[in-house]
C-alpha cells in the first residue's frame, strides 16, 4: 500500500499501517506458520494508536494504559502506616461504601481519598503515591493511573442519589439513639475552569471576585463529624441553598449557626419563609440589644439565672424586642480579659483605642447575644453550647482548605469535580476521627492529625521472600498510636 511521505517514519518491524476512512492508523502485527496452508500468516495482535499529519503518532488509550501498567516499578518496601492509620479510622464507612458501587470504582475512590489525605496529591500524581503504598495491596491491586482515577470520580459524581443515600446512612447511626443536631454552612472555593458552569464570580469574606463555587456541608454535633455536602453555584445565596440541602438529606434537627456578620430582618424572613432553624449571634453593637440590666451595680440578683460551661460561670437573661426573641450571655471571665485587653491596646494604638472608647463599650465587654428560631423547647444553656460548637464547623472548612489544599480546583469536568469533592468529604471524615481520638486522648495540646499522618509515613512494610514484614517502631511512636486506639502489631 502507497505510504504518504510523513507516514513513513512510523513504519517499525512487526508494524502495520492501514488507511481506514480517510485516516492511518499503526498496529502490531506478528507472524505464525500455518501448516494447512503451508506458509507463514500475517496476524493482527493490536491497534497501537493513530497517525496524523499534524501531531504525528498519537498512541491508543488502551495501549497506553498497557505500557504505562508494564512500566510500573516492582515496589518491595511500601508505606505502611499511612494505609493502616486511614483503614482504621474509618473501617465501618468503608464497609459501607462497599455496598454503594461496584469494587474497582470503591477502590480507586478509596486509594485516591488516601492519596489526598495523607499527601494532598492531585490525580496526576496519585498513580505514582499509591504503588509505593500497601494500600496498592488491597485496592487496585493491579494497576491505577489518572485517567482511570478520573473515570471512578466521574462515575461516582454522576450517582449523587447513590452518595446522599450513604451519607443519610451515616447519620442514622446517631438518629437511632434520638441525636439527630446538625450544623449547617458554606465556605466558597476558587476554581480556574472555564468549562464547569456553576463557577462564577461572586461576593466572599476573602473579597477577592475569582471564579467560585459554593461548598454547603453538614457537620454532626454528635459524631463530630461532616455528614453531608453539596457542591453550588458560586452566585446562590446560603438561604437559597439550605432548604433543598436540609430536603435532600431529609433530616429535621438541621440548624444553621451563622457568624455575627449574618443578622439582618430580610436574611431572617428568608429563613423563617424557607422554615429553616437558626442560631444567629449579634454584633454587640446592634440596636435590638438591650444591656440595661448589665448596668445595674446589683446586677446579679436581678438576673438571678447562670450556668456552668468549661469550668466558668455564664450569666444569662432572656428578653423580647420587635417580636424578636434575644438571649444576652455574660461571661465575667471573658469580660476581664477582654477589658484588660482593650486599656492595653490604648497605649500600644492611642490612635484606634481610647478610654472615652472604652467606656462607651464596657457595658458589651464579655457579652453575647444570640436571636434564634429552632423546633422544641430549648433552653439558654442548650443554645449557648450549640452556637459554641459553630467553631467546630470552622475548623472543619479551615482544614478543608488548609490541610486538603483544596483552596482552588482545577477540574474540567462537572462530575469528575463532584467525585473530586466526594474523595475529599472521605478524607474529612478520617480528618475528624483523628481529630476526636487525639481530643479524648488530650493530645492535642502536642500532637495535631497532620503530624499523626506525617509519623505513620515512618512505618513501612518490606518484603522477604515473597513475605511481608512491619519495619521497626520506636516505643514511644508504638506508645503515641497506643494511646489513640490504633494498633501496629495486626
Amino acid at each position: 500500500m502507497y505510504l504518504p511521505d510523513w507516514v513513513l517514519p512510523f513504519k517499525e518491524p512487526k508494524t502495520e499501517i492501514k488507511l481506514i476512512n480517510g485516516c492511518y492508523y499503526k498496529y502490531e502485527v506478528r507472524y505464525q506458520y500455518n501448516k494447512e496452508k503451508k506458509r507463514t500468516d500475517k496476524v493482527t495482535v493490536r491497534l497501537l494508536g493513530k497517525i496524523t499529519q499534524d501531531y504525528g503518532f498519537i498512541a491508543s488509550d488502551k495501549d497506553l494504559i498497557r505500557r504505562q501498567a508494564s512500566q510500573l516499578p516492582k515496589v518491595d518496601i511500601k508505606t505502611y502506616g499511612v494505609y493502616h492509620l486511614f483503614s482504621e479510622l474509618l473501617s465501618e464507612e468503608i464497609k459501607s461504601l462497599q455496598a454503594v458501587f461496584r469494587a474497582d470504582i470503591i477502590e480507586r475512590l478509596l486509594s485516591f481519598s488516601l492519596m489526598r489525605w495523607a499527601y494532598q496529591s492531585p490525580i496526576k500524581r496519585a498513580a505514582n503515591y499509591h504503588i509505593h503504598d500497601f494500600c496498592s495491596e488491597h485496592w487496585s491491586a493491579n494497576t491505577i493511573n489518572d485517567k482511570q482515577i478520573s473515570a471512578a470520580l466521574k462515575f461516582v459524581g454522576e450517582n449523587r442519589e447513590a452518595l446522599v443515600d450513604w451519607m443519610k446512612a451515616q447519620v442514622g447511626v446517631s438518629a437511632a439513639d434520638g441525636n439527630k443536631f446538625v450544623m449547617m454552612d458554606s465556605t466558597h472555593v476558587s476554581t480556574v475552569s472555564e468549562q464547569l458552569g456553576i463557577n462564577v464570580k461572586g461576593y466572599n469574606p476573602d473579597h477577592d471576585f475569582d471564579k467560585q463555587v459554593r461548598l454547603m456541608y453538614m457537620f454532626s454535633a454528635e459524631l463530630k463529624q461532616p455528614v453531608y455536602y453539596r457542591l453550588i453555584n458560586g452566585n446562590i445565596t446560603d438561604i437559597t441553598s439550605m432548604s433543598l440541602c436540609v430536603k435532600e438529606m431529609a433530616i429535621k434537627d438541621v440548624v444553621f449557626i451563622a457568624d455575627k456578620g449574618f443578622y439582618s430582618k430580610t436574611n431572617i424572613e428568608q429563613l423563617a419563609a424557607n422554615q429553616l432553624q437558626y442560631i444567629i449571634p449579634l454584633r454587640r453593637n446592634n440596636g435590638l440589644i438591650d444591656f440595661s440590666p448589665l448596668l445595674k451595680a446589683n446586677f446579679k440578683k436581678e438576673i438571678k439565672n447562670y450556668f456552668e460551661y468549661q469550668n466558668r460561670i455564664i450569666w444569662y437573661y432572656q428578653y423580647e424586642k420587635e417580636d424578636i426573641i434575644l438571649v444576652t450571655f455574660l461571661d465575667e471571665k471573658l469580660k476581664v480579659k477582654e477589658e484588660s485587653d482593650y486599656l492595653l491596646r490604648t497605649k500600644s494604638q492611642p490612635e484606634a483605642y481610647t478610654e472615652e472608647k472604652f467606656y462607651d463599650r464596657m457595658h458589651g465587654f464579655g457579652t453575647l447575644t444570640l436571636v434564634y428560631q429552632m423546633t422544641g423547647q430549648q433552653t439558654p444553656q442548650q443554645l449557648y453550647q450549640a452556637y459554641k460548637q459553630r467553631n467546630e464547623i470552622e475548623i472543619m472548612f479551615d482544614s478543608y482548605k488548609n490541610f486538603l489544599n483544596a483552596d482552588k480546583m482545577y477540574m474540567q469536568d462537572r462530575h469528575v469535580l463532584e467525585g473530586w469533592i466526594m474523595a475529599n468529604f472521605i478524607a474529612m471524615i478520617a480528618y475528624y476521627k483523628l481529630y476526636c481520638r487525639l481530643k479524648t486522648a488530650k493530645m492535642l495540646s502536642t500532637y495535631s492529625p497532620k503530624d499523626i499522618i506525617e509519623l505513620s509515613k515512618s512505618i513501612y512494610q518490606i518484603k522477604i521472600k515473597g513475605t511481608w514484614h512491619r519495619s521497626e517502631m520506636t516505643i514511644k511512636a508504638k506508645t503515641l498510636f497506643n494511646k489513640i486506639g490504633i494498633d501496629y502489631l495486626n
